[in-house]
């Protein structure tokens, strides 16, 4: 013990060591309860907090972070930071933790972290490094979980572009536009509709696309959208870039904010071809009424004209041909005639029109039908035919059809007058691949005019049905005459020019050996003593057949409809004196028709030899009859020669 150190002393020494150490350790268990705060703190903080040593290694993670990442303290013993780094990020991770060990800070660091059970977790957060004597001891890192955050923006994202891909692949028009009228946006189908890139839209105002026509009205509604949040109906004409009109209708509703329109959505369809069927379906609905009215008249009128043609063929044989009489009656049945065209082409709007067939020559029947046209007018016709010219088999309405509308087109290309030529030659047409017919005899038939001429955008659409340059047009005429030469068999086509003409050439196939009309006449069949059955609902029809057959020897009965015809059959087969023949009217209102009798009298009699007959010119029946089992046919009106000659034909 030191000479100067008195027990008292040392006791006192002893005192001052032990206070100083309770109050060291006082110190340290009020250090060691702040730690506790303060780890409970950083424990309850939501943020995923850790420190790691320079290697890596895991010094200390908080509860947050065990929780989302899913390890627990045992497991984090075994693991280093980059042990939990997705793969994708280790690059980036690897550089940011070295430039930490430099002592730069790194603020809104994001980076993946693999939780235990394999899930990535998106993190993003600040990292700074702790030094002593210059050398690093720790690295903290403060991180918050962006998963759902990410995700949700990620989510936003898809939908943003799954409703701009349905924008940008929908087969609607979709425009977005400035309360300016500029566009802000417009779909694909839009830029393919109207023809223009997306840089030229961002040029353009829905005000360069509106037509002159719907200008002011859409003036008008787009200062209503932009001035009422409610959706509105859109119905207008847009110019495309090549100038071509597109109809357009659809909705249209504007966005408002703090009151102030922002921008208009608009989605629209192009309804163009959609306008033009309903508008063929109309016109379509409205022909086939006139379809109805126009065949119940022409066969009406054809019963008169049966009459009248009747008539005028029995006079005919009394009548010497020396007497101006005789001119008289002869002027009066080709007036008759004429007025048989014009049934025709009302029965042009009626279902049907299946050309009725037979041998015709065709130099007559043209200059009839285009003198008769011009009558009256300031255009005449000259004709250059073939002195031989070779007869057609052909309806003989249906052409004069094609001819008059050929004469009237021509006749409204020269308003102040002129001459149309008419040319007729017989043509050998030889093999050419070029012809869409085959080898043979032809007529060729040439309406030439010399008029103003059809416009070149115009040439392949003149045989369209409905189409017209004329502001009176029906855009029928050619596309009936068109009909009318393809179902002879033969073509038609069009050369013209402007201001000089056009020129209409047709091709019909040729009948070389045929009967003349008057060879007709001079050698009509004789029936001799037959018994005819007549059938119609029309008595004056009934009344003049009869006569007309009563001249030539034959016996005639008479029934109004099929099933009184059936009668009168079965009584004359049961009684020993059957009919030779029976002439059938299709058509009978409120009755048996000839197409229900005609199988009803094959039934009893297959031998029956029927002719059937129709007002009804263009009924399919007519045009084939032999498929219904009929011997022959009989269009009203019919003359003495045309009933004479069926009849010959059926008994024969």
């Amino acid at each position: 013990m030191p000479a100067n150190l008195t027990p008292e002393k040392l006791l006192l020494t002893i005192k001052k060591l032990e206070d100083k150490n309770r109050k060291l350790v006082q110190k340290t268990e009020a250090l060691a309860k702040e730690l506790d705060r303060y780890r409970l703190v950083i424990d309850s903080a939501s943020d995923l907090i850790h420190s790691v040593t320079p290697e890596g290694a895991f010094l200390y993670t908080n509860k947050a972070w065990r929780d989302t990442l899913g390890y627990t303290e045992e497991d984090i013993r075994q693991l280093s930071l980059m042990d939990i780094v997705d793969k994708n990020c280790k690059g980036k991770c690897t550089h940011i933790f070295n430039c930490l060990m430099q002592g730069e800070k790194i603020d809104r660091n994001a980076t993946t972290f693999i939780a235990k059970n394999g899930d990535s977790v998106i993190v993003e957060g600040r990292c700074s490094t702790h030094f002593e004597n210059d050398k690093p001891l720790f690295m903290t890192g403060i991180f918050r979980d962006m998963s759902n955050q990410t995700r949700s923006e990620l989510a936003l994202l898809k939908s943003e572009k799954r409703y701009k891909d349905l924008f940008e692949n929908s087969s609607d028009l979709i425009q977005i536009v400035h309360p300016s009228g500029n566009f802000l946006y417009v779909n694909r189908a839009w830029r393919k509709t109207f023809g223009y890139s997306e840089e030229e839209v961002n040029a353009l105002s829905i005000f360069d696309l509106i037509t002159a026509d719907c200008h002011g009205h859409c003036q008008a509604t787009f200062q209503k959208i932009i001035s009422d949040p409610k959706l509105h109906y859109i119905d207008t004409v847009f110019n495309t870039k090549d100038g071509r009109q597109v109809i357009i209708e659809g909705n249209a509703i504007c966005n408002f904010e703090d009151g102030k329109p922002v921008f208009t959505q608009c989605i629209f369809r192009d309804v163009t071809e959609k306008k033009k069927m309903i508008e063929e379906l109309i016109k379509a609905q409205k022909l086939e009424s006139l379809g109805v009215l126009a065949g119940g008249i022409a066969h009406d009128f054809n019963n008169l004209l049966t009459a009248i043609l009747g008539n005028i063929s029995l006079a005919k044989m009394y009548a010497n041909p020396q007497d101006i009489i005789f001119d008289y009656l002869h002027k009066t049945e080709k007036a008759s005639i004429r007025a048989q065209g014009l049934t025709k082409q009302l029965l042009t709007f009626a279902k049907g029109g299946a050309p009725i067939k037979k041998i015709t020559p065709l130099t007559e029947l043209i200059k009839d039908s285009t003198s008769f046209i011009l009558r009256g007018s300031k255009v005449k016709c000259d004709y250059h035919f073939d002195q031989n010219l070779w007869a057609v088999e052909a309806d003989e309405g249906q052409l004069s059809q094609v001819a008059q509308n050929l004469v009237i087109n021509a006749s409204q290309a020269m308003p102040n007058g002129g001459t149309i030529t008419i040319q007729g030659t017989n043509e050998n047409l030889a093999l050419d691949e070029s012809s869409s017919l085959p080898p043979g005899n032809y007529i060729k038939l040439i309406f030439q005019d010399h008029g103003t001429g059809i416009p070149p955008e115009h040439i392949s659409r003149i045989f369209d049905p409905y189409f017209s340059s004329k502001s009176t047009g029906t855009g029928l005429g050619l596309a009936i005459s068109y009909s009318i030469i393809k179902n002879h068999g033969g073509k038609i086509t069009v050369n013209s020019e402007l201001g000089q003409g056009t020129v209409f050439s047709i091709l019909l196939p040729a009948i070389l050996n045929h009967v003349t009309r008057s060879e007709k006449k001079d050698n009509l069949r004789k029936i001799g003593a037959r018994k005819i059955l007549i059938m119609d609902d029309d008595q004056t029809v009934r009344e003049i057949a009869a006569a007309m057959l009563t001249v030539i020897g034959c016996s005639v009965e008479e029934a109004g409809d099929g099933k009184e015809a059936i009668a009168l059959y079965i009584k004359a087969q049961k009684d020993g004196v059957p009919f030779d023949s029976v002439i059938m009217d299709l058509t009978i209102p409120g009755g048996m028709g000839g197409k229900e009798a005609i199988a009803a009298l094959l039934a009893l009699d297959p031998k029956a030899r029927v002719v059937v007959s129709s007002g009804y010119a263009n009924d399919p029946i007519m045009a084939s009859y032999k498929e219904f089992g009929f011997y022959g046919v009989l269009p009203k009106p019919f003359k003495f020669d045309d009933l004479n000659k069926v009849i010959a034909t059926a008994i024969d």
